[in-house]
């Protein structure tokens, strides 16, 4: 891995093959985040899409190519950081007007080379106050410029029989690697004098890109004055490099290393693309801030796997919605139903539970020390007791974390009514002050990483959280689709570092609503079922417990006849606790029940 990257890219592979979207998506929101301290400005970082057409950045946004491993990712910010400095510190209007400026000074038939001119110079100019005023970013510049001006090819044409003819090619490729340590200022007569001209050590005396521009001209009124008076006998010609080769790098390969580099002056940098779907998805997991938690797991021959990811989705956006991330979210809300009944539901609880807001007074009398009570005055002969204490105490703050199984065997009645209570409750949690409430809904989704449409991995969303979200957001749980498998610990291991310990000033509590059984399976590799999946989902209830985390669990299921209806009560018994609850469906009032009584309790604190 290259050495900037190293500080805050997740190591999740051992080989340099690709980033697949999570990574790329990870890498765009770290590139926006260098970006906006180098600059001060909410600069887009943005991937192409095949049909977007050209891919230059134009000062408003940065294009950043989708082929990135670990063995290019720093030069790839490198890239993104010097563009980024164009953004803040290049006067775009002053390249816009330059054949202004190039007629007036009758230069225009040497509009390439003076652009070139421009180009390099301006870069220098740049790239030298990032560098010197962020050495946070050096290794990232370093890594750019080994890529585009210290490359084998490169050093090779600076060191062999190349590029020493008395014309303007040549100069051009003598001058842009003139901070080459290869470099060799004797390969062209006047070369010298154009190095003492840029004055390189001193480029910091140069303040905008018109000066940038004013050097350009006279670099090239010098070189070109050369020409004129150049005598023919000093040239070298064609002929005589014709076939010439210098440590197997042929004329070819060195023009077209040159030719790489003049593109990259110009701002026309390859940048590969994805396709419009994938744009979406990058998109979406950027600002979703999608994450991969990386969890232990028993599969069902007792074996323990240390590395099943975990994918870890912050809050359902519109733009997860319309890319339909994971597959697991439709684009038309068809729970507005129960969405309304939850809405109503929490207007009536939530009068119930106003108390909780209020502020208790405990008023204190008898005491030996404090303020005189005058109540007590007349027993001042009799009693030394005649003071008094008023102590001002409120309900603990209480931290509820409400997850629920979104496993394709809630589908129907368990969901619609499970689905009614919690958005229940995420009403009340948004007009009381100290209730958070988070709603996470455990699943699986499609694997972004494969190809193959059959290849899932263990899905938590962090559906809402009242610290930071409106109704708006809580009535996008309806876009959810109620399918996949249950990959109960696997999912409850990536949650407990969301979950808040409980502490003498707040009440923490996990409420599990499932219906059941945890299953999963990866590639038909890693089997997670059976008595083994039971162990580990109590195993990870467990360290939730640790924490001081109060858990109540109930188990969704309609009453049945079946004669292993008892034996998955004492399964889920088995994950859960003894105290976990067995709910009907169609008859949850006593979850309901329950929490207005946790609500209500005098957990008080000073």
């Amino acid at each position: 891995m290259d050495k900037g990257s190293a500080y805050w890219l997740k190591e999740t592979r051992n080989t340099d093959d690709n980033f697949d979207l999570i990574e790329l998506a990870n890498t765009q929101r770290a590139i926006s985040n260098f970006v906006k301290i180098q600059t001060g400005k909410e600069i887009p970082i943005e991937f192409m899409a095949n049909n977007d057409g050209d891919s230059m950045t134009d000062g408003k946004k940065i294009i950043i190519s989708s082929t990135i491993n670990t063995r290019n990712l720093d030069a790839v910010v490198g890239t993104a950081l010097h563009e980024a400095a164009h953004c803040k510190y290049t006067e775009f209007f002053v390249l816009k007007k330059i054949a202004n400026r190039l007629l007036e000074t009758n230069l225009m038939g040497g509009r390439r080379w003076i652009e070139m001119l421009l180009n390099f110079v301006e870069d220098r100019r740049i790239d030298n106050l990032v560098y010197n005023n962020a050495p946070g970013y050096q290794d990232y510049y370093r890594s750019m410029y080994e890529r585009y001006y210290y490359s084998k090819i490169i050093n090779q044409g600076l060191k062999g029989k190349e590029y020493r003819d008395e014309n303007w090619e040549h100069y051009m490729f003598r001058i842009i690697n003139m901070f080459n340590k290869n470099s060799d200022p004797t390969a062209l007569q006047v070369l010298p004098e154009i190095y003492k001209v840029i004055d390189l050590k001193n480029i910091d005396r140069l303040k905008n890109t018109q000066d940038s521009l004013e050097l350009a001209i006279t670099i090239y009124k010098f070189i070109n004055l050369h020409f004129i008076h150049q005598s023919p006998t000093t040239k070298q010609t064609e002929e005589n490099q014709k076939g010439a080769k210098q440590n197997n790098t042929s004329r070819e390969e060195i023009k077209k290393a040159f030719n790489k580099q003049e593109e990259f002056l110009k701002g026309n940098i390859y940048k590969s693309k994805v396709n419009k779907k994938e744009k979406q998805q990058i998109e979406a997991i950027s600002k979703s801030k999608v994450d991969v938690k990386n969890v232990k797991a028993t599969d069902h021959k007792g074996i323990e796997h240390t590395n099943i990811p975990v994918h870890v989705i912050d809050g359902i956006t519109p733009t997860i919605i319309e890319s339909n991330l994971y597959e697991v979210f439709g684009k038309v809300n068809l729970m507005n139903k129960q969405i309304d009944k939850g809405i109503a539901k929490g207007k009536k609880l939530l009068r119930k539970l106003r108390i909780r807001n209020e502020q208790i007074t405990l008023h204190s009398n008898r005491l030996k020390s404090g303020k005189i009570d005058p109540r007590r005055i007349h027993a001042a002969s009799f009693e030394e007791d005649l003071f008094y204490k008023i102590d001002r105490a409120n309900y603990k703050p209480i931290s509820l974390h409400v997850s629920i199984d979104g496993s394709g065997s809630m589908e129907g009645t368990k969901w619609n009514q499970t689905l009614i209570n919690t958005i229940a409750l995420g009403y009340i949690s948004i007009h009381m002050s100290n209730i958070d409430l988070t709603i996470s809904i455990r699943t699986t989704g499609n694997d972004l990483t494969k190809s193959s449409q059959t290849a899932y991995i263990p899905l938590l969303i962090l559906a809402f959280n009242s610290k930071k979200h409106t109704m708006s957001d809580l009535r996008r749980l309806g876009h959810y689709k109620v399918k996949g498998l249950t990959p109960e610990g696997m999912c409850l291991n990536a949650l407990n570092e969301y979950i808040p310990n409980s502490s003498y000033y707040l009440d923490s509590y996990l409420i599990n609503m499932s219906d059941g059984y945890p299953t999963f399976e990866q590639y038909g590799k890693f089997l997670y079922k059976g008595s083994e999946a039971i162990l580990d989902t109590a195993k990870a209830v467990r360290n939730i417990k640790k924490k001081g985390v109060n858990i109540l669990s109930y188990f969704i299921q309609a009453p049945t006849t079946h004669t292993k209806e008892e034996e998955l009560i004492e399964n889920f018994q088995i994950m859960y606790g003894k105290e976990a609850s067995f709910i009907d469906p169609k008859n949850m009032h006593e979850v309901t029940k329950t929490l207005n009584s946790l609500f209500l309790k005098q957990n008080l604190v000073s």
